[in-house]
């Protein structure tokens, strides 16, 4: 029990900012969890309507996340975030105001395209402040308070929604206000200059790190290992997606719109609670196990968890399942990042987080407009089923991917193409 608290001591200082920062974010979760709800009894939509409208939601993460990407990149990590949660909250004040009008839905397209600008700025910025050594701590550290946020904000939000809908992106936009302020003001951009990358060449616990000066692309497709990587998570993120669509409108079904938000957003909260439980105990049994291997875990979790939604329509039952899927979650969330920081070269985090992140999220777009389709002809049941075999399909392939990794004990890139950060300075 002691080393599952002191894990998390002498972690770099600003990581506990971001930490508090991410906290914030994830209590401001208001919108995205009740958006298949909003559109359905608000706006008055379709479940193919809202299937194909949460697919143009997550798709223009593509757009986003590579502007975001690059230009964190090349121009600063702090500054661009600063400017993308600008441009989103200033969005969803104004969906606030016109949030039972049907054109608001434009408004929360601009929204989300700001925020997802965001995404894998925050996620280059937790790179640069970790070395291999503790990362795989420092990840964990930020997603649970992420988690704990998050088990208080849809919560909040089911309580909202019926009566009080505005609030829900008016809070959001407060809340996610005061995250951009607590790292402008405590964290420092984090985009490594030249002295830095000095100073991890003549690190010799860094050996695996490396520089480059190729373009995305060229480099991307020199370490393919990551492309699969982002694939299968693709499905992982497919199935996830279903949560936020399947779930709330299944849950609608069974327990009528009143009582079905409420226990919605308790399922969520549970989600946060659970990750709270279960991230550091996770973190200390398997953070010194293969990241893949970690994944394919992650995938038989998912199976299980959600895969038997399809068997039960007891809320006691629901909210076990929850508590299953959460621990895939955790393994999940907990070992991608570790694996995109220890196979992307330091000039390029963010352009590998925003192409992984892309890939990932065209999976997330795709699950509700696919499903959606599904489900016009057949039930919620069936859809569960086929989400349970998709994971179990991915988890074999993580699977497979870490017995060739142990196998051949291959490097993140190749001799041959291997550009040494003493090569770039």
């Amino acid at each position: 029990m002691f080393n599952i608290i002191t894990q998390y001591r002498g972690l770099p200082r600003q990581v506990y900012f971001l930490l508090i920062a991410r906290t914030i974010v994830a209590m401001s979760s208001f919108v995205y969890p009740f958006l298949t709800l909003f559109l359905n009894n608000r706006i008055g939509m379709s479940e193919s309507e809202i299937g194909n409208y949460l697919f143009l939601i997550t798709m223009v993460y593509i757009p986003a996340a590579l502007i975001g990407g690059k230009m964190a990149d090349k121009i600063s990590r702090k500054w661009v975030y600063f400017a993308a949660m600008v441009l989103a909250d200033i969005s969803f004040f104004i969906a606030g105001f016109y949030c039972s009008q049907s054109f608001v839905i434009y408004i929360l397209i601009a929204g989300f395209f700001f925020m997802n600008m965001s995404m894998p700025v925050l996620s280059a910025m937790m790179m640069d402040l970790t070395r291999p050594d503790n990362r795989q701590e420092c990840f964990s550290l930020v997603y649970l308070g992420y988690n704990l946020g998050f088990a208080f904000g849809p919560l909040i939000a089911g309580l909202l929604f019926e009566n009080y809908t505005q609030w829900i992106f008016w809070g959001q936009a407060l809340l996610n206000l005061a995250a951009m302020s607590l790292i402008v003001i405590f964290v420092k951009d984090t985009m490594p200059d030249q002295d830095a990358i000095g100073a991890i060449a003549v690190d010799e616990s860094r050996t695996k790190e490396f520089a480059s000066d190729e373009p995305l692309f060229k480099s991307l497709i020199r370490s393919p290992i990551v492309i699969f990587f982002a694939f299968f998570g693709a499905l992982y993120a497919f199935a996830y997606a279903q949560l936020g669509f399947v779930l709330p409108l299944q849950m609608e079904d069974i327990f009528g719109i009143g009582s079905g938000s409420k226990y919605y957003g308790a399922v969520w909260s549970l989600n946060g609670i659970g990750v709270f439980l279960l991230t550091p105990v996770m973190v200390l049994l398997f953070k010194h196990k293969n990241p893949l291997f970690n994944l394919a875990i992650a995938g038989i979790c998912f199976a299980v968890g959600l895969g038997f939604y399809s068997q039960t329509a007891s809320l006691p039952l629901i909210y076990l399942m929850a508590i299953i899927w959460t621990a895939g979650e955790v393994m999940g969330v907990t070992n991608t990042g570790v694996f995109i920081a220890n196979h992307s070269p330091v000039t390029h985090r963010a352009r590998y987080q925003s192409i992984f992140d892309i890939i990932q999220g065209s999976g997330r777009a795709v699950g509700p407009m696919i499903i959606g389709a599904f489900l016009m002809e057949h039930t919620y049941n069936d859809a569960w089923l086929l989400i349970g075999l998709l994971c179990l399909v991915a988890a074999l392939a993580y699977f497979i991917m870490y017995k060739i990794v142990v196998r051949y004990k291959k490097p993140p890139i190749t001799d041959e193409i291997d550009t040494t950060i003493k090569d770039y300075i």
